[in-house]
């Protein structure tokens, strides 16, 4: 009961207090009484405490006491979905698909990686995400650096972090610059500042005062972040899209029999797979030739169009109902700088007409639902840069996304970004379902309004997960409810 009450909270994105889970483990429904308390919350907490979980059972006694007593349902499998999510589903409606593309970097690639280039690009990343920090109340009357340094009241400032260090005392330093200055801020060891995680190349604002020596010392730092908890949108019927990602075709742990047992339940009589009216796959469809030393002693097809042209008949097996939405990742044959643009027409012409080819990122409207679809590759940077991040826990990886607002803050990690004359990764507009994949783990959850979904592998664990000791999970279904954004995943 342990692992499936630890594998529950994993895939939920959320810790637990070690206390927390030998008082839990005692219930008679450990993940019942976990999800109990979950559900209460508006968006799910980094930590349960034992006291969370006591105070929620307490209220739950209470209410229990004022209602008609209810026989406790059983805990429910991975494999199964709530009776709620069944009985409202609709059968996907016989009309075509409603699928657009509103941004990606398809056809609109400019950059040839001149100095001008990277000049403009940081420009444009920096007052597109400066604008949104001054519409923050904090920082109202947001003054340049020169100027405020010679402020002798608070000031405000925003500034893109340059370089971060911590000193021998604990307190941290950021090194902000914008278009006038640059200037060192203190984050004091001793103030709430000093547990905030900064990562180079992010754009904050600062509350402060300048001491005598040009040092702005901060009272309050200020993300761009996500307004306050908006409704989900929703669509009239209760059409479904599911999610994949990392199918990893040609790759000798490809799970060819998982593959088959999803494909046939999609083209099955069940009433939830027969909802389901969309399939968006997020990159590294195949596993690719050449990404890495002595791929080839990994592969079953050693051919790259070979690959694709075993994706396009799995997905031609796939029912006619389905629109397809495939994007790039990168084991993908199209450039590995971020953004990527779609499938080149030579491998697009494998596929049969109901599969859509977007780039990486992308932003979709599926029936008016506004979809921010993303590999997901700068979550090795954030893993390695945060604290507390791990590849377990993808879900936290987004949210720190969406709280900078950027889906790759780290210029110059392991995420390779080419110096567009606009910054594609900046997440602008707040969508209404935000996916990424790219860590071969899964989960779904919600922060201010978005519903969160990492979806998973459709590959077994490979040999280098083996040796940095990853487990991935594989073989689960993420799928969302168009009319009420409720998530469920189904295991295969």
């Amino acid at each position: 009961m342990r692992e499936e009450l630890l594998t529950f909270v994993s895939q939920r994105g959320t810790l637990l207090e070690p206390d927390a889970i030998e008082f839990l483990l005692v219930q008679q429904d450990p993940i019942a009484e976990l999800e109990g308390f979950l559900r209460s919350c508006p968006e799910t907490p980094f930590l349960v405490t034992l006291a969370d979980i006591r105070h929620s059972a307490e209220i739950a006694r209470t209410a229990a006491t004022r209602a008609r007593p209810v026989p406790p349902s059983p805990r429910r499998s991975a494999a199964s979905i709530p009776a709620s999510f069944r009985r409202l589903g609709e059968r996907a409606a016989d009309a075509g698909p409603d699928v657009r593309i509103l941004r990606d970097i398809t056809g609109r690639s400019t950059c040839e990686g001149t100095l001008e280039d990277f000049t403009r690009y940081f420009r444009h990343r920096f007052q597109v995400l400066r604008e949104m920090l001054r519409r923050h109340r904090e920082l109202g009357g947001a003054q340049d650096i020169a100027k405020a340094q010679r402020s002798t009241r608070e000031i405000r400032i925003i500034g893109m972090v340059a370089d971060v260090r911590t000193t021998k005392n604990g307190h941290r330093i950021l090194e902000l610059e914008d278009d006038t200055e640059r200037v060192p801020v203190l984050l004091p060891a001793d103030s709430p500042l000093a547990s905030e995680t900064v990562v180079p190349d992010e754009v904050v604002g600062i509350v402060g005062t300048v001491n005598g020596k040009g040092l702005v010392i901060a009272a309050s730092l200020v993300r761009p972040d996500l307004p306050t908890t908006k409704a989900f949108p929703g669509t009239p019927g209760h059409a479904r899209v599911a999610f994949m990602s990392d199918i990893h075709v040609g790759s000798r742990t490809f799970l060819d029999e998982k593959w088959s047992r999803v494909s046939e339940w999609l083209g099955g009589a069940d009433e939830v797979a027969q909802s389901i009216r969309y399939l968006v796959v997020s990159g590294d469809v195949v596993d690719g030739i050449g990404v890495y030393p002595r791929q080839d002693e990994e592969l079953t097809i050693d051919d790259i169009y070979g690959q694709y042209e075993a994706l396009a008949g799995m997905i031609s097996a796939l029912p006619d109902r389905l629109a397809v939405v495939l994007l790039p990742g990168n084991h993908d044959a199209v450039r590995p700088a971020e953004p990527q643009p779609a499938f080149p027409t030579s491998i697009q012409k494998l596929f049969d007409s109901n599969v859509i080819f977007a780039g990486n990122p992308s932003v979709l409207s599926i029936e008016g639902v506004r979809i921010l679809a993303y590999h997901g590759r700068s979550m090795d940077d954030l893993v390695s840069s945060i604290p507390g991040l791990s590849y377990q826990r993808p879900l936290d990886g987004m949210k720190a996304m969406l709280r900078m607002r950027h889906l790759a803050p780290i210029y110059g990690g392991k995420t390779p970004i080419a110096p567009e004359a606009e910054d594609h990764l900046i997440i602008e507009d707040v969508p209404d379902i935000f996916v990424t994949g790219h860590v071969h783990a899964v989960g779904v959850d919600q922060y201010r309004g978005v519903v969160l979904v990492n979806a998973s592998t459709w590959q077994a664990q490979t040999p280098y997960q083996k040796m940095r000791n990853i487990q991935p999970a594989p073989a689960r279904l993420p799928i969302v409810d168009l009319a009420t954004g409720q998530a469920v995943i189904r295991e295969f």
